[in-house]
């Protein structure tokens, strides 16, 4: 019997681990990159996840949006692929971290 139980305790923390060491963080990123998602426009410098740094031009619909990475070059990518907002010039570093645009 104590064998089941100490079995079964072992599983708990298991799981309990589990939750507090990954699907949690990831909750809380997927959430950040929600609220990224949703405040995104035009001219926004951004960081694509391929590392391509561009300035939005065009948001088309909810799943595309058109990056110009070099003059008169834009390219089309999925919104999902948008990694991060880089920080504008004007506002300071300090702003730019404080706000979750720059980790």
């Amino acid at each position: 019997m104590t064998a089941a139980i100490s079995t079964l305790l072992y599983a708990l923390v298991f799981v309990a681990l589990l939750f507090v060491f990954a699907i949690r963080p990831q909750r809380k990123r997927q959430r950040e990159l929600q609220e990224l998602f949703a405040k995104l426009k035009p001219g926004d410098e951004v960081l694509t996840m391929a590392g391509i740094y561009g300035t939005i031009t065009e948001i088309e619909d909810d799943k595309t949006v058109l990056i110009e990475i070099a003059e008169n070059t834009e390219i089309r990518i999925a919104r999902g692929a948008i990694a991060s907002l880089v920080a504008q010039p004007g506002t300071g570093m300090a702003d730019a971290v404080s706000s979750g645009a720059v980790q």
